[in-house]
């Protein structure tokens, strides 16, 4: 930051500070892979306490130029980045490996699933978050579960997998069969590896947008610190 002090007003400088800060602590949350990364409310709340602290003037009133433009540059990164949801899906993201593994060798969290759902009383809702998701359509493709009323993904990239050929109990363009219940699929718009199935399987998904606020890839793992998930959640159990 000694550069930057040279540069920006204390003002402009104590939001620079408090954004870097609360910026550093979710990427370390990422490098840890937590699977609770706030929502942008709570982000930005935290950096306006921090800021505030530093001596900058309350949220509300002129923060200066500079910081205008940071928001700015920031939202339009972005927005690029969104235009480049296929070349970055198919990049080397952490998540990548697992769901390979999976692909390789998925017949034991199939049969796991099963297990558990065996032992549950009826109606079921199954929830999955990103290889979570996969897992639990792969499963209830590849057999009936009668207990389960409810199917929740959320960033999932289930409907991926199956447009490009590689989910193994399905072959595009096949249909999905009666086995697989009600589909409620929860993705964040900045969520690079959350897509969309009601195009894919019309009549049979229902595709909901939750927006946390947060740019990719925090925005992959801030679903569950986002109310509004629990709600769409509520509204669709059997």
């Amino acid at each position: 930051l000694g550069p930057a002090a040279d540069a920006l007003g204390p003002a402009d400088l104590a939001v620079l500070a408090a954004r870097s800060l609360t910026a550093r602590l979710i990427a370390d949350a990422l490098d840890a892979d937590s699977p609770l990364i706030p929502v942008g409310e709570t982000r930005d709340a935290v950096t306006d306490r921090i800021a505030e602290a530093l001596g900058a003037p309350p949220r509300g009133t002129e923060r200066g130029l500079r910081s205008l433009l940071l928001r700015t540059a920031a939202t339009v990164a972005a927005r690029a980045v969104e235009r480049r949801r296929r070349a970055l899906t198919e990049a080397a993201h952490p998540a990548a490996g697992d769901i390979l593994r999976y692909l390789s060798r998925g017949a034991a969290f199939r049969e796991g699933l099963r297990a558990l759902v065996a032992g549950l009383e009826p109606p079921v809702a199954v929830v999955g978050h990103s290889l979570g998701g996969i897992i639990a359509l792969d499963t209830l493709i590849s057999a009936p579960l009668p207990q389960v009323g409810l199917l929740v993904t959320v960033g999932s990239q289930g409907p991926f997998l199956y447009e490009s050929g590689s989910l193994p109990s399905l072959e595009h363009p096949a249909p999905l069969p009666p086995s697989v219940p009600a589909w409620l699929n929860q993705y964040d718009p900045r969520d690079l590896l959350g897509h969309l199935g009601a195009e894919l399987f019309p009549g049979r998904v229902t595709d909901v947008p939750v927006d946390s606020g947060q740019p990719f890839p925090a925005a992959h793992s801030a679903y569950w610190t986002n109310p509004a998930v629990y709600r769409h959640i509520v509204d669709h159990l059997p």
